[in-house]
C-alpha cells in the first residue's frame, strides 16, 4: 500500500487582512448613502473591473495590490486620457478609503500620477473657454432660421422653377425657440446641463432670483435673471408644466441630458464651423464671463 501524503496544515486566517471583495462592498455601501445615482453607477462599473483584474492576477486580499498593479490596471483601460484621469481619481479614493480603515499600510495609487500631455491640457482649456458674444448670436440666429427646418427641394411636378431660401418645418416636439430658451437659462444661471434639463419653475422666485446650488456649508446661492427671461420661463411653465423643458419618465440623468446634448449638437452643426469645440459646460464659463463684463444683454443677442 503506497504511503499517503501528509495533509497540508491549514494556515489560520489573519483577521487583520481584508479581502478585495469585502473592501469593495463596504466602499460601495458607504458612498451609496450620499453619492448621486450617476456617480454610484460609475463607481460600480470601475470597481467591477478592479475586482476582475484582481481575479486575473490571483489576488484575494486587499494588501496584495502595489503601485505597479495600479499602473498596469490603468493601462488596461481602453478609454480617452480624460476619462482615465477621472477613473484614477476613483481608484485613489477607493484605496484612500481602505487606508483610513487601516486595512492597508499605504495607498498604492497615491504615487501613480496621470500622464499629462499637450492634448490633455488643450482639452481642459477647451472646457474653460466661454462662448463669445458673436458665438452666442450665431446660436440664436440658427435657432431662429435653421433649427427644426429643412430646405424645400425643387420639384418639376410642384415648382416651375427652383425655390431659393425657403424652408419647411419638421413636425417635431421641440423648436428653435426651445433651444434658444435652453441656452438663455444655461447662460444666465450657470446651471449644469442636468439642472437645466430638469429646471422646475419653483427654482425661480417672484423677483427673478434663481436658486443655483447649495454649498458645502448648507447656504443657498442665488442668481438673478432679468424680466426678459423671467417671462419666457413663466410662459414655458404654463405651456409644458412646472418642468419647463419637459417632464421625463426616466430617472436616469444620463438619458435625460443626452436628449438635450443631441439637440445642442444638432444646433451647433448648423452654426459651424467652430474655432473651439462647443460643449454644454462652456455655458457655465459664459455665465462667469457675462457676470464679469455685464455689458451686453443676452436679450439683445437673442433678437433676430
Amino acid at each position: 500500500m503506497p504511503p499517503t501524503a501528509a495533509p497540508v496544515p491549514e494556515v489560520p486566517a489573519d483577521p487583520s487582512r481584508v479581502t478585495i471583495a469585502r473592501a469593495i462592498q463596504v466602499f460601495t455601501a458607504e458612498f451609496a448613502e450620499h453619492a448621486a445615482p450617476n456617480t454610484q453607477k460609475k463607481y460600480g462599473l470601475l470597481l467591477k473591473k478592479l475586482r476582475a483584474f484582481s481575479e486575473e492576477r490571483g489576488y484575494v486580499m486587499l494588501d496584495q495590490w502595489g503601485p505597479i498593479d495600479v499602473r498596469e490596471f490603468r493601462s488596461s483601460w481602453s478609454v480617452k486620457p480624460q476619462t482615465a484621469a477621472k477613473n484614477m481619481s476613483t481608484v485613489k479614493a477607493f484605496f484612500e478609503f481602505c487606508l483610513s480603515n487601516e486595512w492597508i499600510p499605504r495607498n498604492p495609487a497615491r504615487l501613480v500620477k496621470n500622464p499629462r500631455g499637450r492634448d490633455a491640457a488643450d482639452r481642459r482649456n477647451e472646457q474653460k473657454l466661454p462662448f463669445s458674444d458673436d458665438e452666442l448670436r450665431k446660436m440664436y440666429d440658427a435657432c431662429e432660421t435653421k433649427y427644426g427646418k429643412q430646405e424645400i427641394k425643387w420639384s418639376r411636378v410642384i415648382h416651375h422653377q427652383r425655390v431659393e431660401g425657403q424652408y419647411a418645418r419638421y413636425n417635431h416636439k421641440w423648436t428653435g425657440q426651445d433651444l434658444a430658451d435652453f441656452i438663455s437659462v444655461s447662460v444666465y444661471t450657470g446651471l449644469r446641463i442636468s439642472d437645466v434639463t430638469t429646471f422646475h419653475i419653483d427654482r425661480m422666485q417672484p423677483t427673478g432670483e434663481i436658486h443655483v446650488r447649495t454649498t458645502k456649508a448648507g447656504t443657498h446661492v442665488y442668481t438673478w435673471v432679468p424680466e426678459s427671461l423671467q417671462e419666457p420661463i413663466r410662459t414655458r411653465a404654463a405651456e409644458f408644466g412646472p418642468y419647463i423643458f419637459g417632464e421625463h419618465q426616466t430617472t436616469d440623468m444620463n438619458v435625460v441630458t443626452d436628449v438635450w446634448r443631441r439637440k445642442l449638437n444638432k444646433l451647433w452643426s448648423l452654426c459651424g464651423p467652430w474655432k473651439e469645440k462647443p460643449t454644454p459646460h462652456r455655458f457655465r464659463h459664459t455665465f462667469a464671463r457675462v457676470l464679469r463684463e455685464f455689458s451686453v444683454s443676452l436679450h439683445d443677442l437673442a433678437r433676430p
